[in-house]
């Protein structure tokens, strides 16, 4: 073996073991969008309440609680959408 070939084979051993650590070493950075170790738990669910009404509830599950807010969605794009508070139900008390 020429010390050419040996300089090549040697460059692309290193090459393949710096491409193994690289793809070692990487990893996928992790979803944080619901993360459970904050103090309250809640799920969020919309609906199409009417034509032009959209209802969101808010099931809040260390209370006990169900929040409904009424959401309008707006006749032209310049207008904002206006989010209002419905009511509010506490579950143990209609669950007993």
């Amino acid at each position: 073996m020429s010390r050419q070939a040996l300089i090549v084979f040697l460059v692309g051993v290193n090459l393949l073991l710096l491409g193994g650590l690289i793809l070692s070493s990487y990893s996928l950075p992790e979803a944080k969008a619901q993360s459970v170790s904050l103090r309250g738990e809640f799920i969020l669910v919309s609906a199409q309440a009417e034509r032009n009404n959209d209802t969101i509830y808010l099931l809040d599950l260390a209370r006990r609680q169900l929040h409904a807010f009424r959401a309008q969605v707006p006749q032209l794009a310049e207008q904002p959408m206006m989010v209002r508070w419905y009511h509010s139900r506490d579950l143990v008390r209609d669950f007993r």
